[in-house]
Formats: C-alpha cells, structure tokens, sequence
C-alpha cells in the first residue's frame, strides 16, 4: 500500500513539474523579452515565441528524465523543507546543465542566456512554492483528522516497531498508528491479546473509529496463528497485510515479483534490471576508454619499464571469479619473474614478501600494475567500482569459513571497492572485507559509486596494503 500511495504521489508530481517547467520556460520568455528589454539589447530575431515553443517538447523530454535520476520523487526527498528545497535546486541544476548541452544539437536557433538563467530561477520557484502549498494544505487536513487512515499491528517485536516507524515516515499520508496487539509484550501501546482481535476491531468499529489496515508481523513460524488470523479477518472490512520476519536472515538485494500470479519472494539475488544498471554500465565504457586515452603515456611507460626489468611478457592474465561464479581473465602488469608460483603455488601477497622485481615492487606499491583492468572493464567483465574479484583457489578455502562470502559475487566484479577505499585490501581481515563488499552490494547506487571513485583517487593508490 505504501509503495501504491507513494507512486500515485511521484506521478502526481512529475506530472506537476512538467506543467511548471513549460509554465517556467513561458514566463521566463515575457520576462526577458517584454520587461528586461533595454533598446537594441533585444534585437527582433531573438524574439519568435515559436522558436522557443519549438523547442519546449525536447525541453521536457530532458528535464523529465534528469528530475527522475537526480531522485526528486523520492518521499523523503518531499518531507523536509530544507531537504526539498536542496532536491529541487539540484534537480534544476542538472536540467539546465544537460539543457545547456542539449542545446548544442539545437542548431536551429540561438537562445537567450538570460532567458535560461531567468527560466532556472523561475521554475525553481514554482516547484518549491507548489510543494510547499500542496503539504500545507495535506498536513493540514491531516491536523484536522480528515481522511485518516487507523492502523494496528499485530506483534510489538523488532519488525513491528520497523513497520510503525516506516508509517510514521510518511505523515502526509495520514496513517494513524493505534497501537499492538501482543501476547508477550507488556506497555501502554499494548491493547490486548492477539486472540481478541476480532473483538477489538467490532469494537472499533461500533465507536465510529474503525481500524482500516492490520498489519501481522509474526515470526514464519506462527503460520498456524497466521492461517487463523486471516481467518478472523476474512469476515471484517480492514485491510491486511502480512510482513514476514525475514530480515534476521543474511539478504542481498530482496524484493517482491511476480510470476504468473504469484508472489515471489526475493531473498539472495542479484540488483534487479533497471536503469541505473544500463547508467553504471555506460559510465564505465566511458571512464574506461577515457581512462585507457589519458594514461596511455603511462601505460606505455610502465610497459617499458616491466620489459626492461625483467624477462617475459609485459601483460599477466589471471583467473578471476566474477559476477554468479563466472570465471575471466584479469589483466594486470606482470610485477613478478615469469613461473613465480610454479614450484609454491598460488600464494597469498602479504608484507615482506620479495617474489616481485624491484620495479614491480614499485608498480604494486602504486597499484600501477592494476591499470591495465580498465580494459576488463571496457568488454564488460569488470567495472569500475565493485567488489575486488578473487582467484578460485582462495575462493575454495575462504567459503568454508567466512559467512555470506560467496553473496559477494551477486555484483559485478570491480576495478575498486567499499572495502578498498576503507583500508581492507592486501593481507587484511577477511570478515571485514566481505562486511564491506555485503554493504556496498545493499547500499549500491550511483551516487556511492561517485563517492568511491573519488576517494580511490588519494587513497588506493597510496594504500599502506599494497604490496
């Protein structure tokens, strides 16, 4: 219900932002042109309304898709002035720079730069007065006890605090938390038996204070009780929603679908197809080529620098594991004599260590070595940010005793990570380095990809850990 109310309020929104960027861009042409206009300053041929008509359509097709990246809609982006007003003014922000850009293709017309100055300001004002009087006038009907929704919550543990603390994020919607039914907890908001449901809601009702929606947070266990419950509420009006006690299992990426009508549940699966996945792809085939033209001297002089040292190929191929267990070939700088591993085996780099040549020691110590992954990047078997892939021998032995390690690889495998920029690379705790790999795979998004490639920059490369 939650999700429905909260979509029915993002299109109402969207819809609402098209009518005033259109409204904006409108405005902002009679105010440049019918009251900031200062003689020649304003010449006839830049002022055909048509012109800028034209070019409205595509206007709202790029503002539209960028308010819906820059995650305008999201509800708690609309819960907080301050909050809202810093969404709405970077929103704008990025309309008027992939604007500006788009404008570019625009050849058939030169657009006043005032016009889109007065344009940003101007739409920026109608947006945030436009919310500011639409939550007025919510909350107030709120305040008022109109339209409010009654809600109780069949079991005051863990998960039914979580779900009254979910409603109380969402005020404007007018949920109104009644209180628990629980038969082992004891408390003011306790009130009464689970038993006696029936009866409590009978009672509700005959006050003229009905219960609209009861949500059961029972463990899985109590399915009995829950068949019993539903049973119970089959005969009473009230909404009922089951929330089942899983979030003590370790989950990666859980979510709701469906398959010919059925509820599917989610539990360890990889993120789900949408377009911030077709948006991180494409900013890595961007960063990787350009990174591969920028540093190509570097790359060549490194190349050089691995010949000269020492005998054998500039290039080391080695087997990764990457995303669902799939095995490639990663590219790095040969920084150790050709067979190192032969007689030892594959062995694990700690400090100390003096298997690499002294200018692969250097190259290492840099992590120059790993430049030549953004080619493994670029074909699409790594990316730019993610989890670092593993070799399968140590694959083998840390499963058996790290928990969770093998969720790791529902990501695609990454050129750096969570955990690098934290400290966890070379010979460092296991268990923190998965803890971190399992945060960035639940917490991913683009904006957390940003924020670790710019803390790559100062901090991987002058890692104490790398060796």
């Amino acid at each position: 219900m939650l999700r429905e109310q909260s979509k029915l309020l993002q299109q109402g929104l969207f819809l609402l932002d098209l009518f005033l960027i259109a409204a904006g861009w409108i405005i902002s042409y009679y105010l440049r042109f019918d009251l900031l206009t200062w003689g020649s300053l304003a010449p006839p041929l830049w002022r055909p309304l048509v012109r800028y008509i034209d070019y409205l359509p595509v206007l709202l097709g790029v503002w539209g898709l960028v308010f819906i990246a820059s995650g305008l809609y999201r509800p708690r982006e609309v819960e907080r002035f301050y909050s809202m007003v810093y969404s709405v003014g970077r929103a704008v922000f990025w309309g008027m720079a992939v604007a500006f850009m788009a404008m570019f293709l625009y050849r058939q017309f030169s657009f006043s730069r005032i016009h889109m100055v007065l344009f940003g300001v101007t739409t920026s004002v109608l947006m945030v007065v436009s919310r500011v009087l639409i939550y007025r006038i919510v909350h107030g009907s709120r305040k008022h006890a109109k339209n409010l929704r009654r809600v109780l919550v069949v079991g005051a543990g863990k998960v039914g605090r979580e779900v009254a603390e979910v409603l109380q994020q969402y005020p404007w919607m007018g949920f109104q938390l009644v209180g628990y039914l629980d038969d082992e907890v004891e408390g003011d908001e306790i009130l009464g038996k689970i038993a006696c449901i029936g009866e409590f809601l009978d009672e509700a009702e005959k006050r003229g204070a009905p219960i609209h929606h009861v949500y059961i947070t029972l463990p899985l266990r109590a399915a009995d009780r829950i068949e019993a419950l539903l049973s119970e509420l089959s005969s009473r009006l009230a909404h009922v929603y089951l929330v089942p006690d899983i979030f003590r299992f370790n989950l990666l990426n859980h979510r709701i679908s469906d398959m010919g009508g059925l509820p599917i549940i989610h539990l360890i699966d990889e993120s789900p197809l949408d377009i911030r996945r077709f948006i991180k792809r494409l900013i890595d085939v961007v960063g990787a080529a350009a990174a591969l033209f920028l540093l190509s001297p570097v790359l060549l002089a490194v190349a050089i620098g691995v010949k000269l040292s020492s005998r054998g190929p500039v290039f080391y191929r080695q087997d990764r594991v990457g995303m669902n267990g799939q095995h490639f070939k990663m590219i790095k700088f040969r920084s150790m004599p050709v067979n190192a591993e032969q007689s030892s085996g594959p062995v694990w780099a700690k400090s100390g260590e003096n298997r690499a040549t002294p200018f692969g020691a250097f190259i290492r110590k840099t992590s120059l070595d790993e430049l030549p992954q953004f080619w493994n990047v670029l074909i699409g078997e790594m990316s730019l940010v993610g989890p670092r892939p593993e070799r399968p021998f140590f694959i083998d032995q840390f499963k058996q005793y790290v928990p969770g390690y093998m969720l790791r690889h529902k990501m695609k495998a990454g050129l750096t990570g969570w955990a690098q920029v934290n400290g966890w690379r070379g010979n460092t705790s296991i268990e923190k380095r998965i803890e971190a790999d399992l945060f960035y795979i639940q917490n991913w998004s683009l904006k957390l990809d940003i924020k670790i490639m710019l803390m790559t920059v100062w901090k991987v490369f002058q890692d104490e850990n790398a060796y």
